[in-house]
């Protein structure tokens, strides 16, 4: 699967989604997906919602520094984000930076709760 296919505009309940899937990726492939969100993002200029599946990846320092960046690059338009794949210590370890960066950033176990969530 490219990289392009792994970005996708979804519809859910009447709104858009931007659909992430970082499943299986390497640090150049979470990366580059990173940059690809945060291009689309800052070109449509415009509120976006998003949902990532983060299953079987993991967060090298590298790709935290692309995270931060998409976040303070987007946060004027994100209104939330919600995470799949996000267990054990990771889950405190966004809700730290979620409460520190004030972003509305939430983690769910199950696609459904996930995209519930995001156009409640």
């Amino acid at each position: 699967m490219n990289l392009n296919e792994r970005l996708q505009k979804i519809s859910y309940k009447g709104k858009e989604i931007i659909k992430v899937d970082y499943r299986n990726c390497n640090e150049a492939q979470l990366i580059a997906l990173t940059h690809l969100h945060k291009e689309l993002v800052l070109k449509e200029n415009k509120e976006s919602l998003f949902l990532a599946n983060y299953e079987n990846t993991f967060g090298t320092p590298d790709y935290m520094s692309a995270a931060k960046d998409f976040t303070a690059s987007t946060r004027h338009l994100i209104t939330k984000g919600a995470f799949l794949g996000i267990t054990g210590p990771k889950v405190f370890l966004l809700k730290g930076i979620t409460y520190f960066i004030n972003v509305n950033f939430k983690t769910f176990s199950e696609e459904k709760d996930a995209l519930d969530w995001l156009v409640d």
